[in-house]
């Protein structure tokens, strides 16, 4: 897989700026069809999608667009495949910039910093964080227990930020596995960083679930049950902990950033 991805990556470079572009434009217009058309995203979600879809293979080339899209389709099917009577709409803007945004930063810094193989390797975590958290959420809804909770260890709802399996971890730390490996067969065959993205992929999801049972704002509803929407039906819930403006979306951005953070550094210092 490694070689025809850099051969796809030394000919995208060949190219001239103007038909880098062109050719971005036309791949990412081709697959914001299919994103609607699948109902993945929602057309806000798309135009994010579209956004940073450019800037990935503008600067990670072929290698960085196949790692970008599979971590999107994997985690919209896996979704879909978990719960195939949900209803959804695909995912928002927000949630696509939570998600995809620190992956695609850590590009632009890999073209331009001084530590091009450290925030390589940072994007890949990144990635590796925003699918453990993803799959390990929905693989974890399928356990026959009660999450628990990261910071107190007593049951909680499923459904509520904050909870953890023992299915949603394994699945945690698969789901990174599989995402460094995917790097090792496109950018790099270090065993170095296949264990830097799969552990800092995990321990950010780890850190995801810790935010939202700490900053992530939660409310209750009047009969008393737990939900993450303050105002449902036209109802306003009592907010019970958390802050108000830290949601799911900010959760994960912030997710992400420390999966970069320390991706990057272990990469440096290692």
């Amino acid at each position: 897989m490694r070689s025809w991805t850099l051969y796809l990556d030394s000919l995208f470079f060949s190219l001239s700026m103007s038909l880098r572009v062109v050719l971005i434009l036309v791949l990412m217009a081709i697959a914001a069809l299919i994103a609607l058309k699948a109902r993945f995203l929602t057309r806000s979600g798309t135009l994010a999608a579209v956004l940073l879809g450019f800037v990935v293979m503008y600067t990670g080339a072929v290698s960085g667009l196949v790692m970008f899209l599979f971590f999107f389709i994997s985690a919209s099917s896996v979704s879909r495949i978990v719960h195939p009577n949900k209803e959804r709409n695909g995912r928002d803007m927000a949630q696509v910039v939570a998600n995809g945004l620190p992956a695609a930063l850590s590009l632009v810094l890999y073209r331009l910093s001084s530590y091009p193989e450290a925030f390589l390797i940072a994007f890949a975590s990144c990635l590796a964080e925003a699918e453990a958290d993803t799959l390990s959420g929905e693989i974890g809804s399928l356990s026959h227990k009660d999450p628990v909770s990261i910071v107190t260890f007593t049951r909680v709802p499923k459904g509520i930020s904050g909870g953890i399996t023992v299915l949603g971890l394994s699945a945690g730390v698969l789901s990174s596995l599989l995402i460094a490996l995917l790097f090792m067969g496109t950018f790099t065959s270090s065993i170095s960083s296949v264990l830097i993205i799969t552990s800092t992929g995990f321990l950010g999801s780890v850190f995801d679930s810790l935010l939202g049972a700490t900053l992530q704002a939660a409310y209750r509803r009047k009969d008393g049950s737990l939900t993450e929407a303050e105002i449902e039906n036209g109802e306003k819930n009592e907010r019970v902990r958390g802050i108000r403006w830290i949601d799911n979306d900010a959760v994960n951005f912030l997710s992400g950033l420390f999966a970069f953070s320390l991706s990057s550094v272990f990469a440096i210092i290692l």
